[in-house]
């Protein structure tokens, strides 16, 4: 997770970049530039709108810190791994005690790439407008075209992006994958309202063994899922009892955000 060629007294700055990520910053304050500088030929108050965006970036990466959570887990790492928070980037890691850590060069790189984000949408969003033809248009119009423009594309992100969630293989790879299967087929939890499932956790309670009519039905893992509703707002934890084989699941347990998914 940290970067073996950041000196070690950056350790309390940064976790999560590297020196390649300077680069990033640098091309995305130049792309930053050269959108406000397109701004400013648009209208006078060019300055407020940059500003403006970059205050609902900072609030919206401070607010990320608390809907996107990957606990420390032991998916896809036998001898545990500190989890984080934050997104589209991390910028906190979170220990096995839930205490979360923030970096300060984390969070501004996550708050740089925010902002860059909502300053492309508003050149894109002007230039609906234009094709719109604002001004022409009546109040219903006008309120559609927010719905369809601003609204919808935010409210329906968990159908296109992927929450940050451990990347399992192997075993827990395949445990995650029919434990996701079992959630969203046979217990039907993805639908109208959550629209996104994030691992969390995977744990096998039992070694898979030589099945028998007395172990066919016991529990051999569990799956920890978080479930993300409209605008990436979390709903809920559940969990996946799957059988000693791997492929059956036994039962779904739905727990609160606020406690652990194991029992």
């Amino acid at each position: 997770m940290f970067d073996a060629q950041l000196p070690e007294w950056s350790t309390d700055w940064v976790s999560f970049a590297g020196w390649q990520d300077a680069l990033l910053a640098g091309l995305a304050l130049l792309l930053a530039l050269l959108v406000l500088i397109w701004w400013r030929q648009q209208t006078r108050h060019w300055f407020r709108l940059g500003a403006g965006l970059a205050l609902v970036s900072l609030l919206l990466s401070i607010a990320s810190f608390y809907l996107f959570e990957t606990p420390a887990h032991f998916a896809g790492c036998p001898q545990g791994c500190l989890g984080w928070r934050g997104y589209p980037r991390p910028f906190a890691t979170v220990d096995f005690e839930g205490q979360a850590v923030i970096t300060p060069l984390d969070f501004a790189l996550n708050w740089l790439m925010l902002w860059l984000l909502w300053l492309v949408a508003s050149v894109l969003w002007r230039i609906l407008a234009i094709g719109f033809r604002w001004g022409e248009r009546a109040r219903r119009l006008r309120l559609g075209f927010i719905l369809v423009v601003f609204v919808l594309p935010w409210a329906l992100l968990p159908r296109l992006l992927e929450p940050p969630q451990p990347q399992p293989h192997g075993e827990d790879l395949r445990l995650a994958i029919n434990a996701r299967r079992a959630a969203e087929f046979t217990y039907r939890i993805t639908g109208l309202w959550v629209q996104r499932l994030a691992l969390e956790d995977v744990r096998q309670v039992r070694p898979a063994g030589e099945l028998d009519f007395d172990t066919a039905n016991q529990v051999g893992s569990q799956v920890c899922l978080r479930g993300y509703t409209y605008f990436f707002i979390p709903w809920g934890r559940y969990r996946i009892d799957l059988d000693m084989s791997g492929v059956t699941p036994l039962s779904l347990t739905q727990r609160p955000l606020d406690e652990p998914c194991w029992p």
